[in-house]
């Protein structure tokens, strides 16, 4: 006879040290994973805390399991008789809203479909070009001998640079979402604060203004991508429902907008997470540049190694039975997709650096139907960017100061990577 999950029975991910942040979590890591038991954790609010490798699978390709809602995030906007003051996080809450993460059936589908028509392996590669150029340029500006921070100076730019050519905004723009882009940061705070959200909702407004920009703009031009969104866009017939299904986005800027917020913030974490991976491990560095077709191998594992995302949210859409118990419907969860990459029952000596690993179950980016559309942007670009150093005949090693990893976070972020830079050769 099937028994209800007792999550108060568990364990807090505080009783085994985590509260988010790098350091903290690879502590967790090695303790949480040191005993068979227990299967799961609990949040200090009693969310269920799924983290080992075959859960994760098994919640994460599970159809009873959903994104989380908006109306989940945010219930006080949409309760009834809800008023019409904006209390602070409205403006976070405008463009999250429209984030195919907070979708689900029979929404989420189609919406997905719309971004990997957009944001897909195919047309991705058609994009390479201009990611190119603008890492060209990037990379081209160092000087030999300096040292330079490898966040702001490389991932940053590059990934905001590329994304601000191909949505055809000025520079002046560009350099505004950038800025923007930084103090999103705050949304990953474990603990927030007024200013966090103060400084959230002016950043959230501004970006997701320049977005909607962009979109009015790429369609005017007759912008392919932007005229195929809009098309897709008008056959999401679908009621709101803040609470289960999620909201129709109401334009392309705001698909964008929502749907971006990884493509300009995620993404340079992606790239500035591997060349550190890279750094501390120089053996590894050595073979890619000296064999550049282990490149792809070498990011995969830099990246099992050092996953940008930590947590994310999951939610219970239908009871979910599995192993002779139930998980009742409406019950948030908190998935931490990173531990699966340490979980030493799949990957031996998880904090080691081996590219010789299968790649098969990473979950860097998740798992099932709700795996991240935007994987493909962000490993291109990495790949890029470390291309591109080659080509330049630019190397780059740990400085004197050492990288800072950002506390008490739900990303997996540096704050600051020094790095010095050398021009070994002349470019390619």
């Amino acid at each position: 006879m099937p028994t209800h999950l007792d999550i108060q029975s568990f364990p807090t991910t505080s009783d085994f040290g985590f509260s988010g942040g790098r350091d903290n979590f690879r502590a967790f890591c090695r303790r949480v994973f040191r005993a068979k038991e227990p299967r799961f954790l609990r949040t200090p609010e009693n969310q269920l805390v799924v983290f080992r490798h075959a859960d994760l699978l098994l919640f994460g390709t599970a159809p009873e399991i959903g994104n989380l809602p908006i109306g989940s995030m945010y219930p006080n906007r949409f309760k009834k008789g809800a008023g019409s003051e904006r209390p602070p996080g409205w403006e976070v809450g405008e463009v999250i809203g429209s984030q195919v993460f907070t979708f689900n059936p029979p929404l989420h589908g189609p919406a997905r479909r719309m971004l990997l028509n957009w944001l897909g392996p195919k047309q991705v590669s058609q994009m390479e070009g201009l990611a190119r150029a603008v890492a060209r340029k990037v990379i081209g500006r160092m000087r030999n001998g300096e040292t330079i921070d490898l966040v702001e100076t490389v991932a940053d730019a590059v990934v905001v640079g590329f994304w601000g050519k191909l949505l055809h905004l000025t520079d002046e723009e560009t350099a505004t979402i950038g800025r923007c882009a930084h103090d999103m940061t705050r949304l990953f705070h474990a603990n927030r604060s007024q200013e966090d959200l103060r400084v959230l909702d002016q950043a959230f407004a501004e970006y997701a203004r320049l977005l909607d920009l962009a979109a009015t703009r790429g369609l005017e031009r007759g912008d392919p991508a932007m005229l195929e969104i809009a098309a897709r866009l008008k056959e999401l017939d679908f009621p709101d429902d803040p609470h289960e299904v999620g909201l129709v986005p109401k334009s392309v800027g705001a698909v964008l907008a929502g749907n971006l917020v990884d493509g300009f913030h995620t993404a340079a974490l992606a790239a500035a997470n591997t060349f550190h991976a890279l750094l501390q491990n120089p053996e590894a560095l050595a073979t890619v540049r000296s064999a550049p077709e282990t490149l792809p191998r070498a990011i995969a594992e830099a990246l099992r190694l050092e996953p940008p995302v930590l947590t994310l949210s999951r939610y219970v859409l239908r009871d979910f039975h599995f192993d002779d118990l139930i998980l009742p419907a409406g019950n948030k969860i908190t998935m931490i997709w990173a531990a699966g990459n340490h979980d030493p029952s799949v990957f031996s000596e998880p904090e080691r650096f081996d590219m010789s690993r299968p790649q098969a179950g990473l979950t860097t980016f998740g798992s099932g139907i709700h795996i991240c559309p935007g994987r493909y942007a962000g490993v291109m670009l990495t790949r890029v960017m470390l291309e591109e150093f080659a080509n330049q005949a630019v190397e780059f090693r740990n400085a004197e100061a050492p990288a800072e990893w950002i506390p008490d976070h739900f990303m997996n972020q540096l704050r600051v990577f020094p790095a010095l830079v050398s021009r070994v050769g002349p470019s390619r």
